[in-house]
């Protein structure tokens, strides 16, 4: 039997802190698992969980994601329309 090797954490999106699944207790932090290849499939399509295969750098280090650069990004000013000469 082979095991796999994934970076598991909660889902920052789904707003929850802890999450229990296959008998492991995941946190918004990411935790390295070696696991089979059934419940690596079964964490995989588990939608409370953000599941890679570990080519993110080492749990310590902190990943942003998309979203969380999106929010850190300031805000464009709105341009108003150009008003026509009548």
């Amino acid at each position: 039997m082979s095991t796999q090797t994934l970076l598991v954490r909660v889902a920052r999106r789904s707003g929850a802190s802890r999450f229990g699944r296959c008998g492991i207790r995941f946190t918004d932090e990411w935790q390295t698992v070696e696991v089979d290849a059934a419940t690596a499939a079964r964490l995989k399509a588990e939608q409370m969980l953000e599941v890679d295969d570990g080519h993110r750098p080492a749990p310590e280090t902190p990943v942003e994601t998309p979203v969380e650069a999106a929010l850190n990004v300031p805000a464009k000013p709105v341009k108003k329309p150009a008003k026509k000469a009548a």
